[in-house]
């Protein structure tokens, strides 16, 4: 198709190429023919040179490129023969003339004479002159082509080198993140640890407290080493074993874990029963409950106290997933931080690494869903973790298509959102 675009936008530069050449055709024809009337016969030659001296008139008038002293040569030549043709043309439609008279001498003369052999010679002198300027032209384009090769070979081998940086930068970067993230990771359960302690501490505790509280920090140090035991495990690959989990159960974990914290804070902390009424999840337990456990504490650290926090799963039958949400009633999303909400390193806590949501939304994308975050019309914020019902019959890890669609800023007025 490109070829066909050239040779139609060359046609147009040189005035009707193709119309050109096949009149020529049908002329060329003509004149081969041996029966065609005389009459006709004596018309073909002057319309035969009267389309050469036309469409190489028209190419030097149109084309400066074209003009020079070869190309008037050539225009010349056909000029005689139009000239001459037309001549003989002419003669023939006189009254017939006597062997040896002047006019047949003329007609003989223009047909195949000295003015015939002039004009084509003119012409064939113009085309041998033209000849080595076609050809120091393609030499000079190929080596414009040769040089403008070289300088894009170097181009490209400068921007390669670039991109090569910049895979650099963006791989220590990563790293730099990753190890960022594991120090959130590590953080927040050796935060329950700190506040599990210090609750033990503040005054004497039954057994069954006590137990409850040993409880909690053995779970939160076997995470710890289960984040660590994952650092080590970064550069061999993993297949991941999702199990079956209930919406329920895996809050109720989570709501565990952030128990103490929670009374630490005054906070109360409410899990809903309507999460019994959800199917099971089929995914990796430990990573959802990373993610819950980011979540819920990031909305116990936003809510003042007394402002509940309540963690619920809901069923989307239309976008056949379970969204696990996670509520609080602190100040919600101001525009510049939900501009920044996943920003890497954005915090408004004095102490905070400002990994927690991007370790969120890394987690929901690994696990084939989403994750968002809506400001709620009565204050707080509602955080949403989408995760698909066929996640394992599906097993790519990828997001889902309708999980691309969920709003991410709309206000929030009741839990089906």
């Amino acid at each position: 198709m490109a070829a066909a675009k050239d040779r139609s936008a060359a046609g147009d530069v040189l005035g009707g190429t193709y119309a050109s050449c096949a009149l020529l055709t049908v002329l060329t024809v003509l004149l081969a023919w041996p029966g065609v009337p005389a009459p006709i016969a004596a018309m073909v030659p002057p319309a035969y040179f009267g389309l050469l001296l036309w469409f190489f008139g028209r190419a030097a008038a149109t084309s400066l490129e074209l003009r020079g002293q070869a190309m008037s040569l050539i225009v010349a030549g056909f000029a005689i023969n139009l000239a001459g043709s037309t001549t003989s043309a002419c003669i023939s439609y006189l009254p017939q003339a006597v062997p040896g008279s002047l006019l047949t001498y003329i007609r003989t003369v223009c047909d195949t004479g000295a003015i015939f052999l002039l004009g084509t010679t003119m012409s064939t002198f113009g085309l041998m002159l033209w000849i080595p300027h076609v050809v120091a032209n393609h030499r000079l384009l190929a080596e414009r082509e040769a040089r403008q090769r070289g300088e894009l070979d170097a181009v490209t081998t400068e921007r390669t080198l670039l991109e090569q940086h910049l895979v650099d930068a963006d791989r220590r970067g990563m790293l730099a993140e990753l190890a960022a993230s594991i120090a959130h990771d590590l953080r927040n359960p050796l935060t329950i640890v700190k506040g599990s302690v210090e609750s033990m501490c503040r005054r004497p505790r039954t057994q069954r407290e006590l137990s409850e509280h040993a409880t909690v920090i053995l779970r939160n140090v076997d995470k710890a080493d289960r984040t660590i035991e994952a650092l080590i495990d970064l550069a061999r690959p993993q297949s991941k074993a999702p199990t079956e989990t209930a919406p329920l159960t895996a809050l109720e974990e989570v709501a565990e874990l952030l128990r103490t914290e929670a009374r630490r804070r005054h906070v109360p902390l409410t899990v809903h029963r309507t999460a019994a009424n959800c199917p099971p999840l089929r995914t990796d337990r430990t990573l959802l409950t990373q993610a819950l456990l980011n979540l819920g504490l990031n909305a116990l650290q936003a809510s003042p106290a007394g402002q509940p926090v309540q963690l619920r799963a809901r069923l989307l039958r239309r976008r056949q997933a379970i969204a696990l949400l996670v509520e609080d009633r602190g100040a919600g999303l101001p525009p510049t931080i939900r501009r920044n909400r996943f920003t890497p390193f954005f915090t408004t806590k004095p102490a905070g690494t400002g990994l927690g949501l991007v370790s969120c939304r890394r987690i929901a994308a690994e696990l084939g869903g989403a994750l968002r975050l809506h400001p709620r019309l009565r204050g707080g914020t509602r955080a949403l973790l989408v995760l698909p019902l066929a996640h394992a019959e599906r097993g790519d890890g990828a997001q889902s298509p309708a999980f691309a669609t969920l709003p991410t800023d709309t206000p929030c007025a009741n839990s089906t959102c």
